[in-house]
């Protein structure tokens, strides 16, 4: 996390802008403050700044503003950010939704390596919720990966939903409920084992079986299962949502189940976000 620079925006729609949070592929993302609509809480809010080339098909930005009006509307789940509003026309486009203050799992597993199976449990409980309650609203995530499973101090949230434009080749069409459980289990096999499910990628090659070298065997049914090539014969998210953690493990803090390295790397992102808005708001 860092202060604004001289060429970064001081604000976007309601929302006045304290830092950047980070950089991704669809734009930077800022750390904000303000309230959704007049006579509303201000809330603090991560902001995408996002490229607006990405957006000048206009059925896409049509899917896009109803998705996220309907997450705002109808999404409540501990284990997703909530959606805090967008500006799709605008010479800046913008998407903004509850700030997380905690590191991606793609950066946990890349600094401390795989998960413990108990830990990649509670996980896969609690990503197969967060799909339950996006799929509930008649929403899809599209881009579900380890980039965008972030680890807060209460509970591991799901991010950017609905942002995945033009993927394609998991085999049922592209965006379906069959694409996100085959996503959730190559999630899970990032998690487990700290390398992709294929060739170094989320997403196979032609006839390309799925490597789950490291993945503790007692796992592998069910991630094979999600990962399976029909996407007809993935089971449902109830399934899973048992299998992966019966004893409902990611009820409990993450503190509860994360090793205490990603405990840590959690604290240091709370205390950046509060350091960055001068509130002490964030982390246990």
């Amino acid at each position: 996390m860092t202060g604004l620079g001289s060429a970064d925006p001081k604000q976007l729609g309601p929302y006045r802008l304290h830092g950047v949070v980070g950089e991704g592929r669809m734009g930077t993302i800022y750390l904000g403050r303000g309230a959704p609509r007049r006579g509303e809480r201000k809330q603090w809010v991560a902001v995408r700044a996002l490229r607006p080339e990405l957006l000048r098909d206009r059925p896409l930005r049509a899917r896009l503003r109803r998705d996220i009006q309907v997450a705002a509307g109808c999404v409540r789940s501990p284990y997703v950010a909530e959606a805090a509003g967008c500006e799709l026309d605008s010479e800046q486009p913008w998407i903004a939704g509850e700030f997380v203050p905690g590191p991606s799992l793609e950066f946990l597993v890349a600094q401390y390596g795989p998960l413990p199976e108990s830990a990649v449990r509670a996980l896969g409980g609690a990503l197969a919720k967060a799909l339950t309650a996006l799929h509930t609203a008649q929403l899809t995530h599209r881009d579900l990966g380890p980039h965008n499973v972030l680890l807060a101090a209460d509970a591991p949230r799901v991010v950017d939903y609905g942002l995945g434009m033009g993927r394609t080749g998991l085999g049922s069409g592209g965006g379906g409920w069959a694409d996100d459980v085959f996503e959730l289990g190559a999630t899970l096999v990032v998690a487990a084992s700290a390398h992709s499910p294929f060739a170094g990628s989320m997403l196979p090659m032609a006839r390309e079986d799925p490597d789950l070298t490291g993945v503790p065997e007692s796992l592998c049914p069910a991630l094979l299962a999600c990962l399976h090539k029909t996407p007809e014969s993935r089971p449902p998210l109830n399934v899973l949502t048992h299998a992966f953690d019966l004893a409902d493990t990611a009820e409990n803090p993450t503190a509860h189940w994360l090793p205490a390295a990603c405990m840590k790397e959690i604290d240091s992102v709370a205390d950046a976000a509060r350091r960055m808005s001068g509130r002490r708001l964030f982390g246990r």
